[in-house]
């Protein structure tokens, strides 16, 4: 993936995937953005003749204000003359605060993150139950 490769990012990254799949002709370009931790995605595709493009911002803030947003609303150039089609997303932990965006800004929640008071956390797969390890406590006893 390049750019990304810290494993915060590469669990989003995966999200990212599963809502624009290389299936539908997504095709996924990381790019650093000069926010710190945050990381804009561009991701293209042909479509009857139009290019698409949407960006999507990457932030792990618990605030999205609307000037994180001006990164994405800039188009990029096309060199080649077909007609683009522009887009833009926000990925954001789970409770994050995105009231002061405007309703026409895709948002999207991270299910890997969310924050729970103040504080960032990784929401982990569930442990899976076996006979062995039951998850009742009273059934240890029993046993």
């Amino acid at each position: 993936m390049g750019i990304c490769t810290d494993i915060m990012h590469d669990f989003v990254l995966q999200e990212i995937k599963r809502i624009y799949s290389s299936y539908d002709g997504w095709k996924i370009t990381p790019r650093v953005n000069g926010n710190n931790y945050d990381t804009v995605v561009l991701l293209e595709r042909m479509v009857k003749g139009h290019r698409e493009i949407v960006k999507v911002l990457i932030t792990f803030k618990e605030r999205v204000t609307p000037d994180m947003l001006e990164e994405l609303k800039k188009p990029e150039k096309a060199n080649d003359g077909i007609i683009s089609r522009y887009d833009f997303a926000v990925i954001v932990p789970g409770h994050a605060d995105t009231s002061a965006l405007l309703s026409n800004v895709r948002i999207y929640s991270m299910k890997s993150f969310a924050f729970e008071g103040k504080e960032l956390i990784w929401i982990k797969k569930p442990v899976r139950k076996t006979q062995e390890a039951p998850s009742d406590p009273a059934a240890k006893q029993v046993a």
